[in-house]
This record gives structure tokens, sequence and C-alpha cells, in this order.
């Protein structure tokens, strides 16, 4: 598998950034995960809107899925022009129950709820979820193909099923919303620190942070983890990482 990062900020973006988004590729699939705002502009640099599987929300912030929206006028127009065929697969929490009934869009969207006994089957990847610790309901991602495990936690605070759900994996990305100094008590997000935390009790061989403040320096992030997790670096927008 191939991951390419579309976004890497939230809750808004840098100026010439993206929030989150990544691209995950196999040999048979092209998966979306997350499409918050500026995403589906860089994904169209790599492959085309008629090229994509299916797209999986892991919550419904708008720094998650406000490009959705605009994915909808695509494919509706597309269709009507004899360009797209069929519908485009959603995969979203079907809580708070007035965000999720916004992607019950008939001539666009295949819309179908995620829980944590949902397994799915896109192409050559299994995917499996499980729910983290964030304000709207989160579940984090694992996508397995080729005897390699990506898992992305969406948005979370620190949960130890995060640590469990993320056991062995190959490549892990987490949100790292704030540096330890900034994290209130009650945050939404984990920090770098906790990111690099989770990452050496998980036993995972890679750790990419994400949901980067606009104002932070990323290498300020990956100086926070890298005492607690080595190989440890900045999810980068446009770059790939081998699974």
């Amino acid at each position: 598998m191939k991951l390419t990062v579309l976004g890497n900020n939230g809750p808004y973006p840098a100026a010439g950034s993206a929030c989150s988004g990544y691209l995950l590729q196999s040999g048979k699939a092209n998966v979306l995960i997350d499409c918050g705002n500026g995403v589906l502009a860089n994904m169209q640099k790599i492959i085309r809107i008629d090229q994509l599987d299916a797209v999986i929300l892991t919550h419904l912030h708008s720094d998650h899925v406000s490009d959705m929206f605009v994915l909808k006028y695509a494919i509706q127009l597309r269709r009507k022009r004899g360009l797209y065929d069929g519908l485009m697969k959603v995969y979203a929490p079907a809580e708070p129950a007035e965000e999720y009934g916004r992607f019950d869009v008939e001539d666009a969207f295949g819309l179908e709820a995620i829980t944590a006994e949902k397994q799915l089957v896109i192409g050559d990847m299994r995917f499996s979820f499980r729910q983290m610790k964030h304000p709207y309901t989160d579940y984090a991602v694992s996508a397995e193909c080729a005897g390699k495990r990506f898992v992305y936690s969406g948005d979370t605070s620190w949960t130890d099923e995060l640590v469990s759900f993320a056991k062995g994996a190959d490549l892990l990305m987490l949100d790292a919303g704030f540096l330890e100094k900034d994290r209130p008590e009650d945050a939404p997000h984990m920090s770098a620190a906790q990111c690099g935390t989770a990452a050496a009790m998980a036993g995972a061989k890679r750790l990419l942070l994400t949901h980067i403040w606009p104002d932070y320096d990323p290498m300020d992030l990956v100086d926070e983890a890298a005492p607690r997790f080595a190989n440890v670096e900045a999810a980068a927008i446009l770059k790939e990482y081998q699974v």
C-alpha cells in the first residue's frame, strides 16, 4: 500500500495548505480517508475523481469533511454529462445524525454507516474500525493488504483503545493536535508526546504525526515525540509513504 498525504492541518489550514485527507492506494484500489478543505484539489494531482473507489470519513467535523460537498457537485455534474457511472461509496459514522444526513445524496453518494463491527473489503484492502475518544463519534481505521497494516486514529484524545487497535502497525498515523505544553486537560486531541508513547506501546514500526496546528513548526512536534518513539516524522502534503 502507498499513502499520500493530501492535507495535514487542523482545525483549519495554514496558507497554501489543506486539512485532513489521505489517499491510500494498493494495486487494485484507491481509497480517500477524510476529505477536508483543499483535499480534492490535491487528490486530482494524483488520480482523477472517476479513479477513486471509495471515501472513508473518520468523523464528521468540518475540517475532515468539507470537500465532500464539492465532491458531491463533481459526481452530480459528471453523471449528468455521462462522465461518471454509479455512485461514490462513502462510509462514515452515523452520528451526529443531522451531520450524517448531509451525505445522504441519492444522485452522488452511496452512503453506509461505520460501526466498530464493520469490515470492508475494497479491492485488495481489508478495513476495520475502532471507536476513539472525541466530541464527535470518531473511528480509527485499519487497512491491511499483502501482509502490511496501516492504522490512522482520526481525531482522538488519549485512549487505551488506540494502543490495542494499533498493535504491530507497519505505519501508524496519529492526531498530534498539541504540543504537550499547550494541551488542556480536556483536550479533544493528543499531544505529540502522547503520540510517541502510543506508538511505542503499540509496537508500531513507523509513526506519522498529522492534524498539525497551523501555527506550529512540524519539527517541534517531531522533536517532542522522538524521545518516546524514534522512527517518527510529520506528515507532509503530497509526500508518499510506503506501508
